[in-house]
């Protein structure tokens, strides 16, 4: 069973990957609300394309336009999140089946189950609520927390099937900082994108937009806004995003300053330089790509470009992470 679950592990790791991008692509294209009920879309369960289901879909919900390109968006990503979910529960299933194997991680399985089942409540949220920027930003972060913990569940079946157990060394903790201040960037990024704040800021340093901007960072992280409004543009004053853009790029700079000095950390250990230089290498591009977004105004590829390569950093931390972890050899005769 054990080489079974290896390869749904797999393809649960590459469908976790896909629906963390698609999620993000949907949102950029403004595509969050092309579909206004859950889980169908305009009454149907499957995305309606003739011309008569068109019109009576129209005629249903005649405050929100049809436009077929983003409900295919917003639909694809349900579609692929739900099939998802489905490989998650098999995973489960195998789980209980193993339950007895005092080894296997059982709990982690149980965990990513639980967890794609709020994902899918935050996800119907996100409609109902029409983007309320704490939902958004939470779904977001679900999404995150699904690939880290597939990732890992996929690196206990690895080691189990080598016999091997793992021990951690000194310099384990600081990987685990380095993904803990990447996780809380990314939530940072999350906030900044559900709330609009991309281009509050016009220069790759300063936030000044030609004049003195002022920063709101009470209202920028007020997480109590009121539920009701559509969301979709963004409802906060110049001033509040313009404070959130600042927090963000201070995460971004205490990101760089762990993962630098993980590096000179690690960067003895021969059998991972190439990781190590993977993650400068993310790192440059990501302050590149935040850069150009911030000259540009946030184009749609520099903008999934930048949520991209944070998704590979982290990618890329959790492989430091296990490869720090000594291997140790278990006899299961």
């Amino acid at each position: 069973m054990l080489k079974l679950i290896w390869r749904l592990s797999n393809v649960v790791l590459v469908l976790a990957l896909c629906v963390v991008l698609l999620g993000a692509w949907t949102r950029i294209n403004h595509a969050g609300l092309s579909c206004p009920d859950w889980p169908g879309c305009y009454g149907y369960m499957l995305m309606p394309t003739d011309q008569a289901a068109l019109t009576e879909a129209q005629f249903i919900y005649p405050d929100t336009p049809i436009e077929l390109g983003k409900t295919a968006l917003e639909m694809g990503h349900r579609y692929l999140a739900g099939t998802l979910g489905l490989v998650i529960a098999a995973l489960a299933f195998c789980a209980y089946r193993l339950r007895r194997v005092q080894t296997y991680p059982v709990y982690l399985s149980y965990g990513l189950l639980l967890l794609v089942t709020v994902q899918a409540v935050f996800g119907m949220w996100t409609v109902t609520l029409k983007l309320y920027p704490p939902v958004v930003t939470l779904h977001l972060l679900g999404g995150v927390l699904t690939l880290t913990g597939v990732y890992v569940l996929r690196s206990k079946v690895k080691t189990l099937m080598a016999g091997v157990k793992k021990q951690r060394t000194k310099c384990s903790k600081w990987i685990k900082y380095a993904l803990a201040v990447l996780l809380l960037q990314i939530v940072l990024g999350g906030w900044t994108s559900s709330n609009y704040a991309g281009p509050a800021c016009g220069h790759w340093l300063s936030c000044s937009m030609g004049e003195n901007a002022s920063s709101d960072f009470t209202r920028g992280f007020n997480l109590t806004e009121t539920i009701g409004p559509n969301y979709q543009g963004g409802l906060l004053p110049l001033d509040a995003r313009v404070a959130i853009q600042q927090g963000h790029r201070i995460g971004a700079l205490v990101v760089l300053i762990v993962c630098v000095w993980l590096v000179v950390k690690l960067h003895r250990q021969v059998y991972m330089r190439s990781w190590l230089y993977g993650l400068l290498a993310l790192l440059s591009i990501q302050i590149l790509l935040g850069g150009l977004n911030a000259i540009y105004a946030v184009p749609n590829l520099l903008a999934i470009g930048h949520h991209a390569v944070a998704v590979g950093l982290l990618l890329v931390l959790l492989k430091i992470y296990e490869l720090r972890l000594r291997t140790v050899e278990v006899n299961h005769g």
